[in-house]
Order: C-alpha cells, then sequence, then structure tokens
C-alpha cells in the first residue's frame, strides 16, 4: 500500500498552435494555451490530466502541495482540500481551484486506472460504446480559408476525405449577409442536417441576431451558440419564438432551469471541476432535458478524457467540438487526434490510453514562454454587429 500515495503533482503550461490562425468575434486565435498536469504515485505511476484554461500552473502546484501523501483514491478528501465547498471564496479565485483541481482530479483517475490496468472508463461505470462522434469545424482562417468560397471548399473536402458527416464553426466575423450566404451555400453544398451548429461568441446585438436567427431557421440550422453577450439577451431571442436551440459556455444550470434558456452547454471537464462533478452536472442536465457536449481546443490528453466520459454516459446524443485539423502540434505520444466518419474510437489501453510525448510538451512549453498567453493577440478586437 506505500506505493498508493502521491508524492508529486506537478503541471506545465503550452501553447498549441494553430495551423493557421482563425477569426472570430474576439480577434485571431494563433494558439490554445492549456496546462498539463501530472501526478504521481511512490511507486513512479504517473496519471495525466489537462485544464484547457490558460496558465494554470501556480494554482494547481499550490493544490498539489495539499495532497501531497494523500492515496489517489481519496478522491472526496482531495477536493475538499482544494475547492472551496461553497463553490467560491472571499480569499482565493473558486473558479481557477475548480479548474485547476479538475486537472489533477483527471489525473487521479487515469493513475488509478493505470495501476489497475484497466480503460479509465471501466473505472468510471463501463463502457457503453465504443465510439464517440465529434463535428468538422470550420473558420475563416489568415493564410487559408480568407473569404467565404474557401471555406465552402475546405468543408467539401473534409466530407470528401474524412467522411465527416456533421460540421459546426464560427459566424460573426465578416458583415451579416456575407455570411448568411456562406451558410446558404455550405447546406447546398454538403446538404441538409449537415451544418449542426454555428457559434457566434457574442457577436451580435438582439436585433442583428433576430435577423441572422430567422435567416438561419429557414435554412434548417438547429443549434447557434452564443449569439449575443448574455443570456439574458439571448431569452430575448426565445421569448421571440423562434425554432432555434441555443448553446453556451456559460454553466449555469439553474437558469436553464429555471428560464430554459441555454438549451445546451459546451463545456469541458476541467471547468466542471473534474470526471465526478462532469458525471452529476450530465445527470441533472438529462434529467432537465438540456444536452451536452465537449469544447474542443487542448493539447490531446483533455480529448481522451471525453473519450472514456462519452463512453460511459448514455445521455451525452450530440457530437463534440473538434478542432483537430486546426491544431499543428499535440501533447501525446499517440499523434493527432483524426476522427474519420466523424467518430473516434474509446482507448483500450490502461487510463486514459495516452501518454506524453515529452518534446512536444517542450515545444509548446518554451512558445508559451515566448509567445505568452493564446499566442499573444487574444481578445484585443471583440465587436458587436
Amino acid at each position: 500500500m506505500g506505493g498508493e500515495r502521491i508524492v508529486a503533482v506537478r503541471a506545465v503550461a503550452v501553447n498549441v498552435p494553430m495551423v493557421a490562425p482563425y477569426r472570430f468575434s474576439f480577434g485571431v486565435l494563433r494558439s490554445f494555451t492549456t496546462t498539463l498536469v501530472e501526478v504521481e504515485d511512490a511507486d513512479g505511476v504517473v496519471g495525466l490530466g489537462e485544464s484547457p484554461h490558460g496558465d494554470q500552473v501556480a494554482t494547481v502546484e499550490e493544490l498539489g502541495r495539499r495532497l501531497v501523501g494523500l492515496a489517489p483514491d481519496a478522491l472526496n478528501e482531495a477536493e475538499r482540500r482544494c475547492v472551496p465547498s461553497t463553490g467560491f471564496s472571499l480569499w482565493a479565485d473558486g473558479a481557477a481551484s475548480r479548474r485547476a483541481f479538475g486537472a489533477i482530479e483527471m489525473a487521479m483517475w487515469d493513475l488509478r486506472a493505470r495501476r489497475a490496468g484497466v480503460p479509465l472508463s471501466t473505472l468510471l461505470g463501463g463502457a457503453v460504446r465504443d465510439e464517440v462522434a465529434f463535428t468538422e469545424y470550420f473558420a475563416l482562417r489568415e493564410g487559408a480559408e480568407t473569404i467565404p468560397a474557401d471555406v465552402v471548399a475546405y468543408c467539401e473536402r473534409m466530407a470528401a476525405e474524412f467522411g465527416s458527416p456533421s460540421f459546426e464553426g464560427k459566424l460573426g466575423v465578416l458583415p451579416v449577409h456575407q455570411e448568411l450566404q456562406m451558410v446558404h451555400d455550405l447546406v447546398a453544398a454538403l446538404g441538409p442536417g449537415a451544418v449542426e451548429r454555428l457559434d457566434a461568441n457574442g457577436a451580435y446585438t438582439v436585433p442583428t441576431a433576430r435577423r441572422v436567427v430567422s435567416a438561419l431557421a429557414d435554412l434548417g440550422i438547429g443549434w447557434l451558440e452564443d449569439p449575443c453577450r448574455t443570456l439574458d439577451d439571448v431569452q430575448r431571442l426565445r421569448d421571440d419564438g423562434v425554432p432555434m436551440s441555443f448553446s453556451t459556455h456559460e454553466v449555469d444550470l439553474v437558469r436553464a432551469a429555471r428560464r430554459g434558456v441555454p438549451d445546451g452547454f459546451c463545456v469541458d471537464i476541467a471547468e466542471l471541476g473534474g470526471f465526478r462533478r462532469a458525471q452529476d452536472f450530465l445527470r441533472a442536465c438529462a434529467a432537465l432535458g438540456i444536452d451536452f457536449w465537449c469544447y474542443s481546443g487542448d493539447a490531446g490528453v483533455m480529448t481522451a478524457a471525453y473519450l472514456h466520459l462519452t463512453a460511459v454516459e448514455t445521455s451525452i446524443i450530440r457530437p463534440h467540438q473538434s478542432l483537430f485539423r486546426f491544431t499543428a502540434d499535440v501533447a501525446v505520444e499517440q499523434g493527432h487526434w483524426s476522427p474519420r466518419g466523424g467518430v473516434l474510437p474509446v482507448p483500450t489501453e490502461p487510463g486514459l490510453g495516452v501518454t506524453l510525448d515529452r518534446a512536444a510538451v517542450q515545444r509548446m512549453a518554451a512558445a508559451h514562454a515566448e509567445q505568452g498567453a493564446m499566442g499573444g493577440d487574444y481578445g484585443g478586437a471583440f465587436r458587436q454587429q
């Protein structure tokens, strides 16, 4: 039993570079900044975790010191030591603690499954599916798809090359009439139902959003993410009675239950505080008829976690986001995730089924040290139409 004690918690912030910087309402995204976590026990077994919420190294290391000597199975005690029980704190950043602990808890699960010699899905309850659905992503990108016709051609190529059956992508960059024409052309090129979701990242005022939502509904688009900056504004769209479902990254389950907006959440496991809290959240969503899918933009470890979570949770019926073909590097030795026919297989190796590519981690950590968060110019150009 001596080996089953945590002896170290390590973290590194990395920048995951884009193949081509993509444009959205906040400006241009050149890389994702994410934090990779390792939890090691006295036998040298290491579990992996990830929190795609920027540089959280200091928070992870602070929380990790509280866990040294604890058994990896002691999840209740680990959470008690790391996360304010009220969900917030007057003396600390409760959200940062939750997100950092979410990555640590993920690594603890991975460590436990590696020690047991079983896939993580086995410990989470047992797999009920062996493959998981993902959308193909599109956006206007510098040096790649620079005009709407390029986006249409790119999506047609993804459908032909990888058999991608469903797509989602960005709005809120070009004038509204140009983007609506682009969606029209995508629907015509890919077929009815292939454009599954669109994301405006809060780009529209309510009057503009009303116009966009009406046009998208006429094109058969079922989901629009964050059309406006606040859920209060999105509520005004819902009150119009337009047949459109709205999703968000803002985790507000109480509002969704009381007001009926949003209809779905797009979040990651670390945001929710780890696997156990994610499973709690999923079951609450299922009871309320609210949809859920996972956010994309990580170094490869979080994607493995999505696969195992989805393998055991029957309530996840929507495809997850996939920006895999947008990223130019990945931190796992298994290489880039590449859906075929819109699906990825659930790993069957022990734990999460991935190992760190140390050379890649070193490259991406050096990029973060040199460039800063998100490649240096994220979020400086937000505008509403």
